[in-house]
């Protein structure tokens, strides 16, 4: 029985010093590299396109509707200022947007203020969507 203690004993030591001299070599064997904790970076407003405004400047229009409407190709604010809610909204049906809100947040209005465009009568858009009396 003591033989059999005394084998064990030995195979386990000679386990545990061949582990750690190959950890020695694998030591020596790569250099020491200095590892920096990693940086946070602030997230930055997106770059405008060349010639191109920040849409979601305008109230109502996030991220996702400037996607949107840059898709179809309204990137400046004089481009959205002489759009009409009913055909925009209908464009925009992927967001689910609806010419209600385009009307109530302004967009059409925002954006010809932004451009420096007058707003006609024919652009205009009141805030009703025909909806109240």
């Amino acid at each position: 029985m003591r033989r059999v203690f005394r084998l064990i004993l030995v195979l386990m030591l000679g386990y545990y010093i061949m582990q750690w001299w190959l950890n020695q070599q694998e030591e020596l064997s790569t250099p020491a590299v200095k590892v920096s904790p990693p940086v946070k970076l602030q997230p930055s407003a997106p770059e405008p396109v060349h010639g191109s405004d920040l849409l979601v400047e305008l109230d109502g229009i996030g991220p996702a509707y400037e996607r949107a409407l840059n898709a179809l190709g309204i990137h400046t604010f004089a481009q959205l200022a002489v759009q009409n809610p009913d055909a925009l909204a209908a464009r925009l049906a992927s967001v689910r947007i609806t010419a209600a809100r385009i009307k109530r947040d302004q967009w059409i209005e925002q954006a010809a203020a932004r451009a420096n465009l007058p707003v006609s009568t024919s652009s205009r858009w009141s805030a009703n969507d025909g909806n109240s009396a």
